[in-house]
């Protein structure tokens, strides 16, 4: 007996001591059916506490089948999602991580990040950007970016040209003469008028000093550099817009005559209806890009006859081929200054929606000419058209002078209106009385 009992102690002792050895917390129990049903529950609990110890990632994946559907959007991110399991959050909004996706297949997803949308934005602004010169319209859009193409050979601007003989007043050709037009930097004719007009009147003098305001200096090119509260004298002002066609030199004039821009091209479009330009209206000192600034190759002759029958003794700055200004050499934008016997001015202009226009003044063997160019392709070719204007109707013009004044000749051109209670030629404007 004391046999069995020997083995029944053995059996019921056997089993603690298995689980002793495994979780080191039941050797003290060695007999009877609770020291049994004790050994087991201590099994079941050293179980829980060994796997309690294991690494719980296993366990997240299984009950976290949010987090693994990101495993499978962003698998750049799921290295991290193992390992550090509280940061799988900010990871998802990191810039840098949003770099990493964008190699990623998921692009679907991609087109909504106001990320890439910031990128998509300016690259429509380059393409456009060539007015430079531009800004912008009326400035901004007009400074031109290094990359941008002005224009390709689909560039079709609306065309329109006249050709007077200014000793007679007769018209010797026109295409489109009355059609609206933007003038671009032709606008400087008239702001140099106006400026004119004070150095007749002994208001302003050549070497009055101008100052130069945040506005005029913030102009878009072309410029002349000018800074904030420096000066300029009234005669390189003159050179700079004649020559460069320096749009911050023109608004240095302009806030000098009127106090500020618009307020001088309110007195420019007044000037303009005196004169019978009543298709003109001025928007700007410049001729920097603005809708509303329109003109017609008939008027713009009439202008460039106007500004040297007056100013005889100032107009002849049109014909300056160059000028010195802080050490840098100027050229004359108009090329045919050196390229065509008898040019003697007067202003050349270009934005993207004029195309290249052109005023000219030809003397040769007593014959005055005046020709207007607008909306050519490209310098070359708006130089090549005035130049074949000229050669083949100089023959037709007078030799000496047989009309009083050729103003008055070409607005019997322009169909009658009245302004301001007077009769004048011109279409109407619809502009109140000034």
């Amino acid at each position: 007996m004391s046999a069995s009992v020997e083995q029944e102690l053995s059996l019921t002792s056997s089993k603690p001591i298995l689980s002793a050895r495994r979780s080191g917390v039941l050797g003290f129990y060695r007999f009877g059916t609770i020291g049994f049903a004790t050994a087991v529950l201590a099994f079941a609990l050293s179980h829980v506490a060994a796997e309690a110890g294991q690494p719980p990632q296993s366990k997240e994946r299984q009950v976290q089948p949010a987090q693994s559907k990101e495993h499978h959007a962003q698998p750049v991110q799921s290295k991290q999602r193992h390992v550090q399991a509280p940061q799988s959050k900010v990871c998802q909004v990191q810039p840098a991580r949003s770099k990493e996706r964008q190699a990623q297949p998921q692009s679907k997803d991609r087109q909504v990040q106001p990320a890439q949308s910031k990128d998509r934005h300016p690259q429509p602004a380059q393409s456009k950007d060539r007015h430079a010169q531009g800004a912008a319209d009326c400035n901004s859009a007009h400074r031109p970016s290094p990359h941008r193409v002005l224009h390709g050979p689909d560039f079709n601007p609306p065309y329109a040209d006249i050709l007077v003989d200014d000793n007679s007043g007769q018209v010797l050709h026109e295409t489109s003469p009355d059609s609206p037009r933007h003038p671009a930097s032709l606008t400087k004719i008239m702001t140099l008028y106006l400026l004119f007009e004070q150095l007749e009147t002994k208001k302003l003098s050549l070497d009055s000093r101008l100052q130069v305001s945040a506005h005029a200096s913030a102009q878009a090119p072309t410029k002349l550099g000018l800074k904030p509260n420096e000066s300029i004298t009234v005669e390189d002002a003159i050179k700079a817009v004649v020559t460069r066609s320096a749009n911050d030199a023109a608004v240095v004039i302009a806030e000098a005559i009127a106090g500020s821009e618009p307020d001088f091209a309110v007195l420019m479009t007044q000037k303009a209806q005196m004169l019978g330009m009543v298709n003109t209206i001025y928007v700007n000192a410049s001729g920097l890009p603005a809708e509303a600034q329109i003109t017609t190759a008939r008027e713009q002759a009439l202008l460039g006859c106007a500004v040297q029958e007056r100013f005889p003794e100032y107009s002849r700055y049109f014909a300056i081929p160059r000028f010195q200004y802080r050490g840098i050499e100027i050229g004359n934008h108009n090329a045919l200054l050196r390229e065509m016997q008898g040019i003697d001015g007067i202003k050349t202009g270009y934005t993207e929606a004029s195309g290249y226009n052109l005023v000219a003044s030809m003397r040769r063997d007593g014959r005055h000419l005046i020709g207007v160019v607008l909306g050519e392709k490209s310098n070359a070719a708006r130089n090549a058209r005035m130049r074949q204007l000229i050669e083949e109707h100089l023959s037709q013009a007078a030799p000496r002078r047989t009309a009083p004044s050729s103003v008055p000749a070409m607005q019997d051109h322009l169909p009658l209106r009245t302004y301001i209670g007077v009769e004048t030629r011109g279409a109407d404007l619809g502009l109140a009385n000034p």
